[in-house]
């Protein structure tokens, strides 16, 4: 009867730790979340806007290249209204992707 008991502890012990790891987990997920968003607040982060001219002068390519690329997909574009920018971060997760 005794290593019943032991056995049942242990099972107990372990369903616990579990549960504690889960929790845990959750909470930190939304503590990660809530400084994010208290960062966001607090901080802004400048990403210049580049025309289709600008992208083609910094890649050393044609604009129709660039074009190109858009339509391909491997590069991002942004759309304000009628006219289409796109972000210093983008070009630059281009430019590194063809390494």
């Amino acid at each position: 009867m005794f290593t019943s008991s032991i056995i049942n502890q242990d099972a107990l012990q372990a369903q616990i730790n579990n549960e504690v790891e889960r929790l845990t987990a959750i909470r930190f997920e939304e503590f990660k979340n809530n400084l994010l968003q208290e960062l966001s607040k607090n901080y802004y982060f400048v990403d210049n806007l580049f025309n289709k001219k600008k992208v083609a002068e910094i890649l050393d390519i044609s604009v129709r290249q660039v074009e190109n690329l858009v339509d391909s997909g491997k590069l991002k574009k942004c759309g304000l209204g009628r006219s289409v920018k796109f972000r210093n971060t983008d070009v630059n997760e281009f430019i590194k992707s063809l390494n």
